[in-house]
Formats: C-alpha cells, sequence, structure tokens
C-alpha cells in the first residue's frame, strides 16, 4: 500500500533586520492585522502629513508635536510586524530616524502585500485547474 505524505508550509518568515532575526507571521489572523494596521497606519500619516499648514508659522511644539506623532505612527506598524518592544532599538540602529526606520515600513508591507496576494494567487489558480478538467 502506498502512503501518501502532505507537509504544511511555514507560516511565518524570519526576517533579517540589522543583524536581529525576527519572525513575522503569516496566518490568518496576523494577515489581518497587518491589513489592519496599514490601513491605519495610511490614515494617520494622512492626518499628521496635514496637521501642519505651513511650517514658517508653526509653533516649535507644534513642530514637535509632528516628531513625536511620526515616531509613534513608525513603531505602531514596527511593533505589530516585529513584536513589542522592537521599537526601541531598532530605532537606536536606525541613528534614531523614523524617517530611516520607514524604509523597514515598506520592506514589510511589500512582504505582507506579497504574501496574502501569494495565498489569493495559489488558491485561485488550483481552483482554475481543476475546474478545466
Amino acid at each position: 500500500m502506498t502512503q501518501f505524505k502532505f507537509e504544511f508550509e511555514k507560516t511565518y518568515k524570519e526576517v533579517d533586520v540589522a543583524g536581529e532575526i525576527h519572525r513575522v507571521d503569516f496566518n490568518d489572523d496576523s494577515i489581518l492585522k497587518y491589513g489592519k494596521a496599514f490601513k491605519k497606519f495610511d490614515e494617520d500619516s494622512k492626518k499628521i502629513t496635514g496637521l501642519i499648514q505651513n511650517f514658517e508659522t508653526a509653533t516649535d511644539e507644534e513642530i514637535e508635536q509632528l516628531s513625536v506623532q511620526q515616531k509613534e505612527l513608525v513603531k505602531g506598524i514596527v511593533e505589530t510586524f516585529l513584536g513589542e518592544g522592537t521599537f526601541s532599538s531598532l530605532y537606536e540602529k536606525a541613528g534614531r530616524s523614523s524617517a530611516n526606520l520607514m524604509g523597514l515600513v515598506h520592506y514589510l508591507n511589500e512582504i505582507y502585500l506579497e504574501e496574502s496576494q501569494k495565498k489569493t494567487d495559489e488558491t485561485r489558480n488550483k481552483y482554475l485547474s481543476n475546474v478545466k478538467k
């Protein structure tokens, strides 16, 4: 009798960020969480960008508040993917620059989109190949 074997794929990726290995999960709950987090990130980015209409007339306090909000925004998305408490060390490694960490945010967005699209495409292709038979 022939025995067939099926192995599940890993539902996570290991991502090397500045020499630290982080596990990024891609199970259903995580993909949903990432999608919601990026939606909020996009909405909040637009709000923050519009806070100061004219930097010439902005007060020092308004500019400082904008900087704090930008940092918190980046922290939120980084910790959503890489886990609570990961932002501080990565912020230091990024030269204490939220703008520098945006490269990481874009990278995380790319792998999120790639993983969620890959699963959709695989399912659709298998379905279509079975329908054609």
